[in-house]
């Protein structure tokens, strides 16, 4: 294997079969081989998943900031992120993260006339200003 591609791919097929540990090795060797775009967003929620797996949301969290920096508000990132953070006991946080990318997701019209309240009520639960 040479290409990130091929090593994002066994890693897939790893986790698929529950050999997170295994898959951490191809998820870390294919970013580190240069993934762009979407597959490197899969490739960081993938591995932070997989730590998270393995015992260690403290990596997770890492590898989700990092992918929040890059990736904005990206409600995948963001749903991740809100499980790792209740993981680390910090469950309004995680509230908030989830509360929010639910909010800018979603479009449904039936949300308009609560849409200022709820983000009102979401950013409550905590003063965390880099949430």
């Amino acid at each position: 294997m040479s290409e990130p591609k091929e090593y994002l791919e066994r890693a897939f097929a790893l986790d698929r079969r529950g050999r997170e540990a295994e898959a951490i090795v191809f998820y870390t060797k294919a970013l580190a081989l240069g993934l762009e775009g979407e597959d490197r967003k899969d490739a960081l929620v993938c591995l932070a998943s997989s730590y998270r797996n393995v015992g260690e949301p403290d990596r997770a969290r890492s590898v989700l900031e990092k992918a929040r920096r890059e990736f904005g508000n990206d409600p995948v990132v963001e749903a991740f992120f809100a499980l790792v953070l209740h993981d680390l006991g910090e469950g309004a946080r995680a509230l908030r993260v989830l509360g929010r990318a639910f909010l800018d997701s979603c479009a449904d019209e039936r949300l308009e006339p609560y849409r200022e309240t709820l983000r009102r009520k979401f950013r409550a639960l905590t003063r965390c200003r880099s949430s």
